[in-house]
């Protein structure tokens, strides 16, 4: 999982027509990468993503 899928995603979300089934399964799925991208890493540190963050003085 890369901040790639979750930013198509999001750009597909936002420019497509989809039926209510299929914006509801999007949606789901952009929810649990988030969801993924969220959690802390196997060490109990930050999330990757917060880690560049705080590196880049955020």
């Amino acid at each position: 999982m890369t901040v790639d899928v979750i930013e198509e995603l999001r750009a597909e979300l936002r420019n497509c027509l989809f039926s209510p089934a299929e914006r509801e399964a999007l949606e789901a799925q952009l929810a649990e990468l988030i969801r993924r991208r969220n959690q802390p890493t196997r060490s109990g540190d930050a999330s990757p993503a917060d880690q560049r963050l705080s590196a880049a003085g955020a």
